[in-house]
């Protein structure tokens, strides 16, 4: 009988010193052989005559608010129909709603642009689309969609606003939206529909048209316009800090018993440098007694030689996302398949500034370790009065008693409005890899066991990319979309299914993108081609990657590269080979490895 002791050790020793050097020929032939990121593809797409602000799908129809207009599109990106919303004449002897054609030729009445700043969908009541403006106030009307024809927002139109009665001209809650930026978040629960609106507010916001800081009012029954439930149903910025301290509201989103928003604002009122935070309050409560606020930190670190670790900090959100991991990154990030995830594309500032540099990262935390966070945190040495909005020495800072319920939707009176002061950390998931583009969007979808991101940058590049906290990954789609930034406002749909897609604004644009990708045209190698993703579909056929359909000169083939083109295509085959044999010879344990 013939040995098999007399070499595995030698063997097992040549595959490792094999695999090792083929691993870094690998990475080096990826890096000679990058993918061709000046590939055009065709893509179903549709231009405004004005800037895009918001985008709604509902029932395969694609509502877009521009400046002075919405469109609607069918799922196709054709033109259906097109409502004017714009320009707006404004007369301050005209209330919001009223007809000022009789005006028009007054010294003090103005034609303004109306630009959508929320475009939201309501299906309580009615099938109906909530648009509101930068005119007026900030007031909002109400489209009624019809079932029978959902392209149809003109038929039946109503303004959203009631004369104040005497002693309301300091509160408006039918001025729902800032022209200087708005989020807006609608949300249903026990038969009321409840509006959580943030604003970037300044001292220009005068009476009659108050706009509030943050606020939660509800949509009347009789769906005319909102009301305030209590005189604590909103939060404002001191007037003396208005100007000094502006708050960006850049994401809101509900999850279970709360509403979150995301802002960029300084780190507090005597800094002059700016950081992210996450503001929790409980969706039940009209007063906004369980109010909270929290910094959240994005960092890279990278370990350097005498132990000495770098730390940077991308301190400004700039788009984020909620969704659901796939198995693997559920799997890797101690979380179930119906957690959700928080994904946010971070940016270094300017100095001194909210304005973005061109270097970012991406970090996600899931929601059930943000309330664990805020749970844990709340000490009185890691809290402090909410300063912007009590000021400094106001006597409701001094001598607080602190609430600790872990539920945060049961407190009394006024125990706690409140700043926590220690930051959630999180890490940049992709280790530096953006850290010389400025990225402006991102939306997150599963296939399989994987958890894909949608990214977007300032320059109008779009790429996708596997996210993973056990290995590194890189695009597997990067291409030049428009020369526009691509926007935050992404639609994700079908996610589940082989047509799902991707509706991306740029500018005056907007286009369709598979969540299959674009194609795989822009894979330049065999090797690339094969180590695509599989959800891509991609194969090689006559010196060219290509999806099945497309390949109608040659063989189309998913499994190996024939060794032709060098390196780059034996790499796949070295992997292959040793691993199966160091397999084969581990579980079998007899047989001459050379047979394998």
């Amino acid at each position: 009988m013939k040995p098999v002791t007399a070499y595995p050790s030698g063997i097992i020793i040549f595959l490792f010193a094999l695999l090792q050097r083929s691993h870094g020929q690998c990475k080096e032939a990826a890096k000679k052989s990058e993918m061709n990121l000046s590939v055009k593809y065709d893509l179903p797409s549709f231009i405004t005559e004005t800037p895009i602000q918001n985008v709604v799908l509902y029932k395969h129809h694609v509502y877009i608010g521009a400046v002075n207009k919405i469109y609607v599109l069918n799922e196709a990106l054709q033109n259906i129909s097109v409502y004017k919303t714009g320009p707006i004449l404004e007369n301050p002897d005209c209330a919001p709603c009223e007809d000022c054609k009789d005006k028009a030729n007054l010294s003090n009445s103005v034609w303004k642009d109306n630009v959508n700043m929320a475009l939201l969908l309501e299906t309580y009541y009615d099938d109906q689309l909530i648009s509101c403006g930068s005119v007026a106030g900030g007031i909002c009307h109400r489209h009624i969609i019809h079932p029978d024809n959902p392209a149809d927002i003109e038929s039946e139109v109503h303004c959203m606003y009631s004369t104040q009665m005497d002693g309301e001209a300091d509160n408006c809650p039918d001025c729902v939206v800032s022209t200087l930026g708005t989020k807006v978040l609608v949300t249903e629960k026990d038969r009321f529909v409840n509006f959580f609106v943030g604003n970037t507010v300044t001292s220009t916001f005068q009476p009659p048209y108050v706009l509030h800081s943050i606020s939660v009012r509800r949509l009347k029954e009789t769906q005319d316009g909102f009301e305030f439930l209590t005189d604590q149903s909103y939060i404002d910025i001191l007037p003396q800090f208005r100007d000094s301290y502006p708050i960006r509201y850049v994401h809101a989103f509900e999850n279970n018993h709360f509403v979150y928003f995301l802002t960029v604002q300084r780190e507090s009122l005597d800094s002059q440098t700016f950081h992210t935070r996450i503001i929790r309050f409980c969706t039940l409560d009209s007063g906004m007694r369980s109010y909270m606020e929290m910094p959240l930190e994005c960092i890279f670190t990278e370990k350097r030689r005498k132990r000495s670790i770098r730390k940077e900090v991308f301190n400004i959100l700039q788009a984020a996302y909620v969704s659901k991991p796939g198995a693997a990154l559920a799997h890797e990030m101690g979380l179930g398949l119906n957690d959700d995830i928080l994904y946010g594309v971070f940016a270094q500032s300017k100095p001194d500034s909210s304005e973005p540099t061109n270097r970012s990262a991406v970090c996600a935390v899931s929601v059930r370790t943000i309330n664990e966070f805020f749970n844990k945190i709340v000490d009185k040495q890691n809290m402090k009065c909410l300063q912007h909005f009590y000021g400094k020495d106001s006597k409701y800072c001094l001598n607080r008693a602190f609430s600790r319920n872990a539920s945060y939707c049961r407190a009394q009176d006024d125990e706690y409005r409140l700043e926590v002061t220690t930051p959630l950390q999180r890490v940049d998931l992709f280790m530096g890899q953006f850290n010389n583009v400025l990225l402006t969007s991102i939306s997150v979808f599963t296939k399989g066991n994987l958890t894909i991101a949608n990214l977007g940058t300032s320059e109008g590049r779009f790429m996708q990319i596997v996210i993973s906290r056990s290995e590194s990954t890189a695009p597997h789609v990067s291409f030049q979309l428009d020369s526009h930034p691509i926007s935050p406002q992404v639609v994700v749909e079908h996610s589940l299914v082989a047509d799902g897609y991707n509706l991306v604004v740029t500018g005056k644009k907007i286009t369709k993108i598979p969540l299959n990708g674009p194609g795989c045209e822009h894979f330049k190698s065999c090797s690339q081609c094969l180590l695509a993703p599989p959800f891509m579909q991609c194969g090689w056929c006559s010196k060219r990657c290509a999806r099945s359909q497309e390949c109608v000169e040659g063989t189309w083939t998913q499994e190996t590269c024939l060794p032709r083109n060098g390196c780059k295509d034996m790499c796949v085959r070295v992997y292959v080979c040793v691993c199966l044999a160091f397999y084969c010879h581990l579980q079998l344990g007899k047989g001459d490895i050379k047979n394998y």
